[in-house]
């Protein structure tokens, strides 16, 4: 059950995260202060891992060293110049869109195995495929804002079908778990 869960929590964050960014989506600068959040998670572990090493009597093996002045350097690239990743990040959301449409057919798939889905419960994974297609082969410089607010719809229907998905689930899951308990003793 813990993977149900952690399935019905990711569903949660994946909703907020698409609240957000459908309030958020009207800000230009949006894509930028993602950039920076993500270039300040490449220099922060990094000279974590290099100011620790450094007062460490250990010495630090060179790929490890290498790795961590690298994400440095790409962290404050991307810290100081932003603007040159956001495009780039527009190309993650659809690519992002696509692959959580792909794991939701997988999940609906092994799901059919135990109980029956109603074909309804495909619609938004095949759409959210479609969406990040759709972006991966547009011009995203011109509609930063609208792959914000697709990617936001996109990522609130998918939290809405999971969470439909592990409710209608949720009683199969407990008796395949007590099937699986009693057959072990």
């Amino acid at each position: 059950m813990l993977s149900k869960n952690s399935n019905l929590f990711t569903a949660i964050i994946v909703g907020v995260v698409g609240i957000l960014m459908i309030v958020l989506h009207k800000r230009i600068e949006l894509l930028n202060w993602i950039s920076i959040a993500v270039g300040l998670m490449f220099v922060l572990p990094s000279l974590y891992v290099l100011c620790t090493s450094l007062g460490s009597k250990q010495k630090l093996p060179g790929g490890i060293a290498f790795v961590s002045i690298g994400g440095v350097i790409l962290g404050l690239l991307m810290c100081i110049f932003p603007s040159a990743f956001s495009g780039l990040f527009v190309y993650v959301f659809a690519a992002l869109l696509a692959a959580f449409g792909i794991y939701q057919i997988v999940d609906l798939a092994s799901w059919n195995k135990v109980v029956r889905l109603p074909l309804y419960f495909y619609i938004v994974p095949i759409l959210m495929i479609a969406a990040g297609i759709v972006i991966l082969c547009t011009n995203i410089r011109d509609i930063n804002t609208v792959v914000v607010l697709i990617t936001g719809i996109s990522l609130i229907a998918f939290s809405v079908n999971s969470i439909c998905e592990y409710l209608s689930t949720r009683s199969a899951s407990q008796k395949v778990e007590e099937h699986n308990g009693s057959a072990g003793f």
